[in-house]
């Protein structure tokens, strides 16, 4: 078999957050495209309600996406954010696809219903080989890759300490197959239009021929139904820029709560909280299928009968009935994640910027991206999607709570502070802790980043700033404190990277015994007498952090 056919015909990989994040909301744009046109005809009826019931999404197990109708895959989605646009810039994508809807078994699948035991190097692959030795001489697979139609009769000869497994997994693939990759349709999803392919797709390297007989139109892979954008899909636009995809989300969210919320306008603004709430969903996703693969949840399963967390149509329609415009808790949090996620677009916006004008080179680009998504994946999110509030008051613990609760939340979710403080100080740390906290080298001292900043020229306005600050974290001590126990420092913009600013509350030390030995309580915690917090500059902190 190809190289090609080599690749598992699922699909257990998290893309980068920036990726997810466009990658979710085509997800949710063809949901809502789905429950509109089912609603145009026949909003209100029992044949709506059983149309959500019945229908949801999938994400990163067949594809980067798939909607289901119970058990049975509809359609499956390839989604490409980034790369060049030629459709030859997409071969071994779409050669993939076609592997798996001809029905061709990977050897990676096959293997995964064995458990090879290695006593020294190599035993792994020589017990592979002997397994496909087997495979082959009983003619359960033909040359192609395809299951012979007679494998269940050929399996019976096959040694006895193979049969079981390679029976078990030929049944769960024909099954698999059925459900997943004879019938459904597949969309390539990018953020701009793909160029057609130059040349007859047959006469493609990369594209076995076997694998495109007979094509309706020889530049297209519709009549095999899989469509990318140039094919012009009357179903879905499938190359939306971030931009685009945006706007078409607002465009059917502002429809379906027009159909929900009969007689009542919904602002701009309104309709923003909503594609957040829907955003929110899919962290949710991510996060249960992150806490999946730690706990082992489905490894009882055989492989290809598995299945992962999906979001039920009813779910999505259930967020787009609530009302988030009473200025509660959830209104709030709601606000805060619209304006943390505007500052974490930018801030990979921006961090490409200095890539392509040459202001840094790949390797310092590749360690910023790698760093961001660090933090996003293993310490914001969680927090998110229900807590944003609390971590941005953790970035912002200067800031305290008066009577208006809109400038109280506009102020800890200010996304120009929250690149140009947080992000550019978090992203030059080298070695992460998994928590919103760092520790320096020799772990002596802890930092607690910030978005606050002391950058002013002249000192007498740098001297209120700080004095400003000050009295707001005094404010916020007591059971309102936003800063963690055993904090040292907290790490800040300033005009000298040299400063350390007495911040005016006492440490927060919090340790079993002083009397107990333990390396796990640093040096710093071991003081018993009161201790002040200090501000430091973060260029200062990074230099103690990274060593």
């Amino acid at each position: 078999m190809t190289n090609a056919s080599s690749k598992s015909i699922l699909h257990d990989a998290t893309p980068s957050w920036n990726g997810y994040n466009y990658q979710g909301k085509v997800g949710l744009y063809v949901c809502l495209a789905n429950i509109i046109k089912e609603a145009r005809a026949g909003f209100g009826l029992p044949s709506f309600d059983t149309f959500l019931d019945e229908h949801h999404i999938e994400y990163e197990w067949i594809e980067d996406f798939a909607i289901k109708r119970g058990d049975d895959y509809l359609s499956l989605h390839q989604v490409k954010h980034k790369g060049e646009n030629k459709f030859k810039d997409h071969v071994e994508a779409i050669a993939t696809i076609l592997y798996r809807k001809k029905g061709i078994l990977p050897d990676t699948d096959i293997f995964k219903y064995f458990n090879f035991k290695s006593k020294k190097q190599g035993d792994t692959a020589t017990a592979k080989k002997k397994l496909k030795t087997e495979i082959s001489i009983h003619k359960l697979i033909d040359e192609q890759g395809l299951l012979n139609s007679n494998w269940g009769d050929n399996v019976q000869l096959v040694d006895i300490k193979y049969r079981g497994n390679i029976t078990k997994c030929f049944t769960d693939f024909e099954a698999l197959s059925q459900k997943a990759f004879k019938t459904s349709t597949t969309y390539f999803h990018t953020a701009d239009e793909v160029e057609p392919p130059q040349e007859n797709i047959t006469n493609i390297a990369g594209i076995p021929s076997h694998l495109v007989p007979n094509l309706a139109q020889p530049k297209s892979l519709s009549c095999q139904k899989v469509f990318l954008s140039f094919d012009n899909s009357t179903v879905y636009n499938l190359a939306l820029s971030d931009d685009a995809l945006n706007s078409e989300l607002d465009r059917l969210i502002k429809e379906l709560l027009e159909l929900l919320h009969r007689g009542t306008t919904f602002s701009d603004t309104d309709i923003k909280l909503y594609k957040t709430a829907l955003c929110s969903l899919v962290d949710q996703n991510l996060m249960l299928r992150h806490q999946h693969i730690r706990d082992k949840k489905d490894h009882h399963i055989p492989y290809l009968q598995r299945t992962k967390p999906s979001i039920s149509f009813k779910v999505i329609v259930q967020k787009l009935k609530s009302t988030y415009r009473d200025q509660d808790d959830s209104y709030w949090n709601l606000v805060c994640r619209e304006n943390f996620e505007k500052a974490y677009k930018e801030q990979i916006e921006d961090t490409d910027m200095l890539l392509a004008n040459s202001a840094i080179d790949d390797k310092t680009y590749q360690y910023y991206t790698v760093r961001l998504e660090s933090v996003r994946q293993n310490v914001i999110q969680q927090y998110f999607p229900n807590d944003c509030a609390g971590f941005l008051r953790r970035i912002y613990p200067h800031v305290s709570k008066g009577t208006s609760e809109h400038q109280y939340y506009s102020e800890i979710s200010e996304p120009k502070k929250i690149k140009s403080v947080f992000f550019n100080f978090i992203k030059k740390v080298e070695k992460p802790s998994g928590k919103l906290t760092l520790k320096c080298k020799n772990k002596v001292f802890e930092y607690q980043p910030s978005c606050i900043s002391f950058n002013e020229a002249d000192p007498e306005s740098k001297y209120i700033e700080v004095e400003r600050t000050k009295k707001g974290l005094a404010d916020n001590q007591g059971n309102q404190s936003n800063i963690f126990t055993n904090v040292d420092y907290i790490v800040v913009n300033s005009t000298d990277e040299n400063d350390e600013i007495l911040a005016g509350i006492e440490k927060i030390t919090e340790v079993e015994s002083y009397e107990k030995e333990s390396l796990s309580i640093k040096e710093s915690d071991k003081i018993t007498q009161q201790k002040e917090i200090s501000f430091i500059d973060s260029r200062k902190a990074l230099g103690e952090i990274n060593g």
